[in-house]
């Protein structure tokens, strides 16, 4: 077997069962589930597997959702189940794919249980591993195979998007940013009085793999208030002000920094869009909201690790000290290099992601398809092949999505 498409019950095995039946290729769905008696004899195996960093960062998730996990005793008995139950699933795993012998597994992000289990029994088959995961652009899927995020394959080199030249010089068209709605435990806020300047902090969902994975020293959203907080005062700037808003996918609200400090404001009601566009700078750990903001030729500071922490693109900080000097630098007028940001965006749009209009879209079928088979133009600048792309060899559906 070529590839095999791993995923719970749930909408990716819904989308994966799609590309099976249309892909043309030697595929499968397999569907997670209870460890089964054939995976005894490897038991021994799994066993021998360092699993700390995995319980880590579950740990950090737990903690992150309900205070009650922050009990020492809870929290160590968790975590000696956790640690039997992902040694039994590595070694299902481990039989699985002997029976099987996929040359490839396809799975869902790879950060986050079943499947970093899942990764770590395929490499250690020599099985190669592909990572799907939303897109970095809107209508579009992430299929890499090294990672999604942070850990994806996207340079972090200025020179190498700088040399993307596609032919006949199309640029990069931003697309509409679409606002992400409130879940239903959200409470409703009005629209707030903007001051007239301001730094715009959009606060992350805690227990998400971005800040799970990703964030070496901001461990919380109640600190990243502080930190942002302590470094604009450090700045002496009366009238800067600092503008957060809480994500709309976070069922927690942070009703004790209200109020905490008289430069620092919430505006849960106002839109993302508004609050980027009207703001000085914005400082993120990763998100999305940061990519976003480049779009509106916004002047981004990040605190952690991301896909779009390149040089001359954003600004980066990984101590309070850092943030301070990044701030400074944005009141002395730092701005971004323009051509590096629409360079990156063509190369995002015309190479590494994959336009999705709809999951059974034959133009997305096909890029799927080209992607696994490491026949697209995305796989061949892995290969060290030229960045000159020719329109010829765009995606399928890059020139429509330009056009959103």
């Amino acid at each position: 077997m070529d590839y095999l498409f791993i995923s719970r019950k749930n909408v990716h095995s819904r989308y994966y069962q799609i590309l099976v039946k249309r892909l043309k290729l030697d595929c499968e769905l397999y569907i997670t589930g209870m460890p089964t008696l054939s995976s005894l004899p490897f038991l021994k195996e799994a066993c021998k597997v360092d699993f700390s960093d995995v319980l880590e960062q579950q740990t950090k998730r737990k903690k992150a959702y309900h205070p009650i996990w922050k009990n020492t005793l809870l929290m160590s008995l968790y975590r000696r189940v956790q640690l039997g139950v992902e040694r039994l699933r590595y070694a299902k795993f481990l039989s699985v794919l002997s029976v099987k012998k996929p040359s490839h597994v396809v799975i869902w992000n790879g950060r986050k249980l079943p499947n970093v289990t899942i990764a770590m029994a395929a490499k250690s088959l020599g099985i190669k591993v592909f990572y799907f995961e939303n897109g970095l652009l809107p209508q579009t899927v992430t299929l890499d195979p090294k990672g999604v995020n942070f850990s994806s394959s996207l340079s972090q080199d200025p020179s190498f998007y700088l040399s993307f030249d596609p032919e006949n010089k199309h640029a990069f068209s931003a697309p509409d940013i679409v606002p992400r709605s409130n879940i239903k435990k959200r409470q409703h806020f009005q629209s707030a009085d903007l001051p007239d300047r301001f730094i715009f902090v959009p606060f992350q969902v805690p227990h998400d793999t971005q800040i799970v994975c990703y964030s070496s020293w901001i461990e919380s959203m109640e600190m990243l208030y502080d930190q942002v907080i302590s470094s604009v005062k450090a700045l002496n700037d009366p009238e800067l002000k600092v503008v957060f808003k809480e994500h709309p996918s976070w069922h927690k609200h942070y009703s004790s920094l209200y109020n905490k400090d008289s430069i620092g404001q919430f505006a849960n009601g106002n839109s993302t869009v508004e609050l980027m566009s009207k703001a000085e700078a914005v400082v993120t750990i990763n998100s999305t909201v940061g990519m976003e903001s480049l779009l509106l030729n916004q002047r981004v500071i990040t605190l952690g690790d991301a896909c779009y922490n390149i040089d001359g693109l954003v600004l980066h900080a990984n101590t309070a000290s850092q943030l301070t000097e990044c701030l400074l630098q944005i009141q002395q007028g730092w701005q971004m290099n323009t051509q590096l940001c629409e360079k990156y965006f063509s190369y995002l749009e015309y190479v590494y992601c994959i336009p999705r209009i709809a999951k059974d879209d034959p133009e997305h079928i096909e890029a799927v398809r080209q992607r696994l088979l490491e026949e697209d133009v995305f796989s061949r600048t892995q290969n060290g092949v030229s960045t000159s792309l020719s329109r010829s060899q765009m995606p399928t559906g890059a020139l429509e999505l330009s056009r959103a």
